[in-house]
């Protein structure tokens, strides 16, 4: 049997750090002068006798908890009183993980997490500070890859489409470009509320700079476009550091994928415990044909903004020989089940009735308001940005929504946002199939389709206007 690493003594004992108030309340009446200080120090084994407590009841906890492999099966022993074992077997489990935070790097410590597709909603199973010694036995109890032609796929992810799937994924992308353009062309109505607060005397002398060299923009427009350039920025480096370095390797029943420049992450997935493969995209990887591979596996980068993928970037004729390499029988199909051309309302609807409001709204603001004109103006036209944006989003999805199940296999096509999502599992994985109608669909024979499929969390995909009488008819399996 081993212990985690000792680092761990400091993690139990965190949870017991209220008791420090005790000796902060006992100290406080104790600093009123310096002879009451002179009887608090003299009281000091009280402190002494409270840490002592703190970081032995963590001790003991780190003591009794122990780890090994045994027959096949992960095994956990925790508890001081009462004892708790639990029991991973290695045929069950989906995915494990070894992350080596820089931090830990050198003390030897490592995280390990191993994962099996029951248990709590997205918590892991199993998850250990062990010592660096200790992953060799963690990596000899999980199949090895099996090398060679047939069975074996490889593939390590440049720089440049490091860089291009960090990019365009990065969570304020669109938001942080948007705003940027908000506050550098809108300068001058920026400038006179930034004036009315009383900011303008605390820019800083870079964007001051700056300012007089971009056509007299206000420094208050700049400093704020630059602090939302900086979050894109620091997302875009984010993903970069997590996903730099990434290399895949798969053979039938296992896959294997390391990335990370600062904290690096080892995942071991067993293939059969993958629920469905996500191929994502927005507006600008499908007017490029670049495509993302992503798969559902419980305990693969199940937190939440971590995107759990398998491959980062692909072009089509890459997909197409990749797909069938790493998932045997996983095919691109096209959808049999669509929505017809006159459900192209359902789709668009929303973005266009709010900005044909804007509109109206605006000129009746502008007629109350007229002091604000320039204001209620440049508001306007920065509004009607992006509901134009997730207009074109909708058109997209409106023609290229769609399901296909057949032969065991199901390839579904939906629109999420404003990313666009290619579901491909088999159709066991499919848990039901839902219809939601409103009043209105009666009249018009139409419906909305949610398709859930087997997840850690729920999971369902959307297929907006559909067509009643067919989803009964190719759906029946499922209602």
């Amino acid at each position: 049997m081993r212990r985690e690493h000792p680092l761990r003594i400091l993690r139990y004992s965190m949870k017991n750090l209220w008791l420090l108030i005790f000796p902060i309340v006992r100290g406080a009446y104790h600093f009123a002068s310096r002879e009451d200080v002179e009887a608090w120090l003299h009281g000091t084994w009280f402190e002494l006798l409270i840490l002592l407590a703190i970081f032995g009841y963590g001790w003991l906890n780190w003591y009794f908890r122990q780890f090994d492999v045994q027959d096949e099966q992960l095994y956990v022993r925790d508890g001081i009183l009462f004892t708790r074992q639990r029991f991973l077997p290695i045929r069950n489990l989906s995915a494990m993980v070894i992350e080596k935070p820089v931090w830990l790097r050198p003390f030897g410590g490592e995280y390990l997490c191993a994962d099996a597709a029951g248990g709590l909603l997205e918590a892991t199973d199993i998850l250990l500070l062990i010592r660096r010694k200790d992953e060799k036995l963690f990596r000899d109890a999980v199949p090895r890859l099996r090398q060679g032609k047939r069975h074996h796929y490889a593939d390590k992810v440049g720089i440049g489409r490091t860089l291009l799937f960090s990019m365009i994924f990065s969570s304020s992308f669109s938001g942080a470009l948007y705003l940027a353009i908000f506050w550098f062309q809108g300068g001058r109505i920026a400038r006179d509320l930034i004036r009315e607060f009383q900011l303008t005397e605390r820019l800083n002398n870079i964007s001051a700079t700056l300012a007089s060299r971009l056509m007299g923009i206000p420094p208050a427009a700049v400093a704020v476009s630059i602090f939302i350039l900086s979050t894109w920025l620091l997302s875009f480096i984010a993903n970069l550091i997590r996903y730099g370095g990434f290399v895949m390797e798969s053979d039938k029943r296992m896959i294997a994928v390391r990335s990370g420049l600062v904290t690096r992450r080892h995942y071991c997935l067993n293939s059969r415990m993958v629920n469905y493969i996500d191929i994502r995209q927005n507006v600008f990887t499908k007017l490029c044909k670049i495509y993302s591979l992503a798969v559902n596996c419980p305990g693969y980068s199940s937190r939440r903004g971590v995107i759990p993928i398998c491959m980062p970037i692909l072009i089509r004729k890459e997909l197409e020989e990749t797909l069938p390499m790493i998932f045997p029988g996983s095919r691109l199909s096209k959808c049999k089940l669509r929505p017809p051309w006159h459900s192209w309302w359902g789709y668009v609807c929303i973005p266009v009735c709010m900005a044909i409001a804007v509109i109206p709204v605006s000129a009746i603001l502008l007629r109350l308001f007229p002091a604000f004109d320039d204001v209620i103006r440049f508001f306007r036209v920065m509004l009607l940005i992006p509901l134009l944006w997730k207009l074109i989003v909708q058109i997209i999805a409106f023609t290229t929504t769609g399901v296909t199940i057949s032969k065991g296999h199901a390839c579904i096509r939906y629109c999420r946002g404003l990313t666009f999502h290619t579901i491909i599992c088999d159709s066991d994985r499919i848990v039901k199939v839902r219809i939601h109608r409103h009043f209105w669909h009666h009249f018009t024979g139409k419906c909305h389709v949610l398709i859930y499929l087997r997840s850690e969390s729920p999971r369902y995909c959307t297929l907006i206007g559909m067509q009643y009488s067919e989803v009964k008819e190719q759906l029946k399996e499922y209602l």
